[in-house]
């Protein structure tokens, strides 16, 4: 039976998007499944509701994923993307992790982006503590009106509307100018924007 649960709560929460996009007076699909969830909890049947939830919590951090792969392109000037990765931050409580690296010659340079994710916002107010940073001789920048610091000189981090982490990372033959260059070429003003 506990195999079977999850597979019944998949199938019955894969009902088209196109059929509640066409009709605005349908229910969309998360909303369908959130009514089962509440159906499933007045029948106490625990065990369906945890597994619905995870399915439709799952569906969140796939929209938001979507979200933040748009926001990182195929090519930034002459550095090319490579295929965008997402990790599973579910051992970390979840969240959405998008990255992507970008290439011109020899040089590589990582581009990660986290939101949402409960570790992540537990570091966030000391990376995006500028006076902190300084006083731990961290080296910073300023990109689009965020703070963005070194960590050692081939990585570059920095905070999006104090909820979202940027991360560069570097290989051997990129440098420090190349995060920097990268990092100011990002549409952080989007990221922002995006909830």
């Amino acid at each position: 039976m506990k195999i079977l649960l999850p597979i019944l709560a998949i199938a019955s929460l894969s009902v088209p998007v196109a059929s509640a996009k066409e009709d605005p007076k349908k229910p969309d699909l998360f909303e369908n499944g959130l009514r089962q969830v509440m159906d499933d909890y007045r029948k106490g049947d625990d065990e369906a509701v945890v597994e619905k939830l995870r399915i439709l919590l799952k569906m969140m951090e796939e929209k938001g994923a979507k979200k933040v792969g748009d926001l990182l392109p195929e090519a930034i000037e002459a550095w090319k993307g490579e295929v965008l990765k997402q990790d599973d931050l579910a051992v970390l409580g979840g969240g959405v992790s998008m990255s992507r690296v970008y290439v011109s010659a020899k040089k590589q340079v990582t581009v990660k982006v986290v939101k949402d994710s409960p570790l992540v916002k537990q570091l966030i107010p000391l990376i995006g503590n500028e006076e902190l940073m300084k006083l731990a001789n961290r080296k910073t920048y300023s990109i689009s009106g965020e703070t963005a610091v070194m960590e050692g000189d081939k990585k570059l981090q920095l905070v999006v509307d104090k909820r979202i982490l940027v991360e560069l990372t570097a290989n051997a033959e990129a440098e420090e100018k190349d995060l920097v260059a990268i990092a100011r070429k990002l549409d952080l003003n989007a990221l922002a924007k995006m909830k």
